[in-house]
């Protein structure tokens, strides 16, 4: 037990992973009143910020995988956030696009994901800021090179 203890001390994935746990938690606590909950944050930001994704584009934009996705967007779309469309050319495939109400959500999650990147760097300088995101853009670089194939 002392040995895992060690290791988590150096170890990036359980931080990242303890990051995630909390920015969900921190998240939907200031999410509350939106009726929706984090795991919805980046697909209405897709979706406002590029309309007419197909769920496919939707779910590699999000870098989650299509069965998930076409979950969320039933949520989303019974929440009144999101319609989709089929394709003319390709009835299996839909088109996503972003509802008044999901256009409003969005507007209103700009102000707390600003808090959100103000309280996560509160502290740093400029340089370290952009010291951390460079060093976090490297290993999101590994992680999805590695998800690619490509080993480095």
């Amino acid at each position: 037990m002392l040995e895992s203890i060690k290791k988590r001390r150096i170890s990036l994935g359980y931080r990242i992973s303890r990051l995630f746990r909390m920015n969900t938690c921190l998240l939907d606590q200031w999410t509350k009143g939106f009726s929706m909950h984090c795991g919805q944050i980046p697909y209405i930001i897709s979706i406002v910020e590029k309309e007419g994704l197909t769920q496919e584009e939707l779910s590699t934009t999000v870098h989650l995988d299509r069965g998930h996705t076409a979950r969320m967007l039933k949520t989303m779309e019974a929440s009144g956030l999101i319609k989709r469309e089929k394709n003319p050319e390709n009835r299996r495939q839909k088109f996503v696009y972003p509802t008044t109400k999901g256009k409003a959500r969005y507007q209103a999650l700009m102000p707390v994901l600003s808090r959100h990147n103000a309280v996560m760097f509160r502290g740093f300088s400029a340089e370290e800021r952009n010291a951390a995101i460079t060093i976090l853009d490297r290993v999101i670089a590994n992680v999805q090179s590695e998800l690619d194939g490509e080993r480095i």
